[in-house]
């Protein structure tokens, strides 16, 4: 905003804030012919050109880093709204920094990281999460705590799917209830979350109370019926953020310990039985430094890798 500093003042300009729609050729450049000259479209007209284009006058959604809001947004609303006369843009989202150890992601920095890269150690599901767990405003912290927490995360929903538990009977009425009401109310208060500026950490938040409900009626003998209506309003919700929850896949050395595991499960079994509480937390303890999850239930104890 200061003349004469970020580039020379240009003589030219009635004004030094005013920006070009057509920027006359330098030597070299690639130019057009025009009624002023050669010269190519200024960086600001291009955008206005494509949505006109492309979309017509008006737009119900403009998205895009903070960092263009000046000057870029604000002369793409200059030069369309003046163009047509009608609003160019019904809503604005801008999208906060995605930040690496406090910087900001940048490739003049060169501390930018691929989506083929991340990809290769993550899944698609964890950044997902994590850009969703966070204001779009605001600046995302990008680091491996983050990515651990997204993790976990992820690994909540997904116990939401699990089947009934085999000996499931049936779970009493007042737990069916609560669950009937949950699910309406889940999904009532994602709708709000998102009409709320796009609060999608409030949305995933309403999710968890409909994953902590799921699990409850699970564990009180609900069957694989009794859960499905709630299981199918949260497949839906999460489907809105392309959530796809699979379970993440076992490298063959994992695969090649499973039968191991469940071995050392049957003997933390017996283990609780004899009421060896001091053993069969260090059997417990060993298995979770392995990356092995164990959850205990009234029907016994389930696992899965981290």
């Amino acid at each position: 905003m200061l003349v004469g500093v970020r580039k020379e003042a240009d003589d030219r300009k009635e004004d030094p804030l005013d920006f070009a729609l057509w920027k006359s050729a330098k030597p070299g450049e690639p130019s057009w012919p025009s009624p002023w000259g050669p010269g190519r479209p200024g960086w600001h007209i291009e955008c206005s050109a494509m949505n006109y284009h492309y979309f017509g006058e008006s737009i119900d959604i403009h998205g895009g880093g903070n960092d263009l809001i000046f000057p870029h947004h604000e002369n793409e609303i200059a030069q369309s709204e003046s163009f047509t006369g009608k609003p160019f843009a019904r809503y604005w989202i801008h999208n906060g920094m995605l930040q690496l150890r406090g910087e900001k992601m940048s490739k003049s920095i060169g501390n930018i990281i691929s989506i083929d890269e991340f990809l290769e150690h993550h899944s698609a599901d964890s950044f997902r999460y994590l850009i969703l767990n966070s204001a779009y405003r605001n600046p995302i912290i990008f680091s491996e705590e983050v990515l651990a927490q997204a993790e976990r995360g992820l690994e909540r929903l997904r116990s939401a799917f699990q089947p009934a538990n085999p000996s499931a009977t049936g779970a009493p009425q007042e737990v069916l209830d609560e669950l009937r009401s949950q699910t309406e109310t889940t999904r009532e208060g994602f709708i709000a979350s998102m009409d709320d500026d796009f609060n999608s950490a409030g949305a995933l938040g309403q999710l968890f109370e409909l994953v902590r409900m799921i699990n409850i009626a699970r564990d009180s003998g609900a069957t694989d019926a009794e859960l499905e209506p709630a299981q199918a309003m949260l497949r839906e919700l999460t489907g809105v953020f392309g959530l796809l929850l699979n379970e993440p896949k076992a490298d063959q050395n994992q695969a090649a310990a499973d039968p191991f595991i469940q071995l050392l499960i049957d003997l933390r079994t017996e283990l609780r039985k004899q009421k060896n509480w001091e053993l069969s937390d260090k059997v417990r303890d060993r298995l979770a430094e392995l990356g092995v999850v164990l959850e205990d239930g009234k029907d016994g104890t389930r696992w899965h890798w981290a």
